[in-house]
């Protein structure tokens, strides 16, 4: 237990610029709010007095911001004595928060760097991972620790449930100006999390082939076309995103995916039959797909299939040869 005191503190003695206990982040919930003006603060905050006769907020930072937010003058706190030690004061401060709500990434991030200070990754990974309901991996606490430097835009985002952790983890290692232009990008058009990792690796392939900066990538003239053409409904504005992107990423393989839709069409396969090719095109097996009620049916799209099977059309539908050379794709 914590011995502490309980007294009438003015806000104005409350040390805001001191946030080395805090870890949480996001807006006032309004919620809170209307609590406290209703029907008053119910859990004391957790402060600590400090030499300079100002106090540190240990646990309850958002409860008294609110209380500042509403105007009011001062609020009963509990005190910890100077004695205790800061790691002290930290571990209060994840333990108080984690009994009350899950932390959003930003906050779980914050706890986990602040108590870095303090104590091994090892013991750190085994005791406070599992507190913030993360995975007990190295690689996942680095992932974390990276996400403090991220800048206040990315973290307001990541903090509200714009941007989900995966995205933030990969926009980690890219510059403040490509972060904010993928953020941008992706708050545009509902791409699911899996369709922005692959955008992200696919304008990075792009951005070093070409020799420019992601954000450069992302503000080409057509693409920015495919995104804002016309009343076409999001999700196929979204699609079209995405086909341009990969048709920069790899135009050859983009040229004999729609080589082999022409031709398919043109052969006429038999309802209910499709054409498989391999993989990326490469490689010689290729798979007949047929869908059928009957065996009546199916007999009869076999024999179609083998019809065909001895066009030219159908030989030439097999060849992986392109007719389209390589070339520098630009604006």
């Amino acid at each position: 237990m914590v011995e502490t005191e309980s007294c009438s503190i003015q806000l104005s003695k409350i040390d805001w610029n001191d946030t080395s206990c805090l870890i949480s982040y996001g807006s006032v919930p309004d919620k809170l709010l209307l609590s406290i003006q209703t029907v008053g603060l119910i859990e004391p905050p957790l402060v600590q007095s400090k030499q300079n006769g100002l106090f540190r907020i240990v646990c309850g930072g958002r409860r008294l911001a609110a209380c500042k937010k509403i105007g009011l003058g001062s609020v009963t706190c509990r005190v910890l004595p100077t004695s205790i030690g800061h790691q002290r004061c930290l571990r209060l401060a994840i333990y108080d928060n984690i009994a009350q709500r899950s932390l959003n990434p930003v906050e779980k991030s914050l706890a986990l760097a602040k108590m870095a200070a303090y104590i091994k990754e090892a013991e750190l990974i085994d005791e406070f991972m599992p507190l913030l309901d993360l995975e007990p991996s190295s690689t996942l606490f680095s992932r974390y620790l990276g996400l403090v430097d991220l800048g206040e835009v990315i973290l307001d985002s990541l903090a509200a449930g714009i941007l989900n952790e995966r995205i933030a983890f990969a926009l980690a290692r890219q510059e403040e100006v490509d972060r904010l232009a993928y953020l941008r990008f992706f708050q545009e058009l509902p791409f699911s999390v899996s369709v922005q990792e692959e955008i992200i690796e696919t304008v990075e392939e792009i951005a070093r082939k070409e020799n420019r900066t992601p954000a450069q990538v992302l503000s080409n003239t057509k693409l920015r076309a495919a995104k804002q053409s016309g009343k076409r409904p999001p999700r196929q504005r979204a699609q079209e995103v995405r086909k341009h992107l990969q048709a920069k990423r790899n135009p050859r393989l983009t040229a004999r995916k729609e080589r082999f839709a022409r031709e398919e069409k043109a052969l006429a396969l038999p309802s209910g039959v499709r054409l498989l090719p391999p993989p990326y095109f490469e490689g010689p097996k290729w798979i007949l797909e047929c869908s059928f009620e009957r065996a009546e049916d199916l007999a009869n799209q076999l024999r179609r299939v083998a019809q065909l099977a001895d066009l030219p059309e159908f030989q030439q539908i097999m060849e992986s040869k392109s007719d389209i050379s390589p070339r520098k794709v630009g604006n």
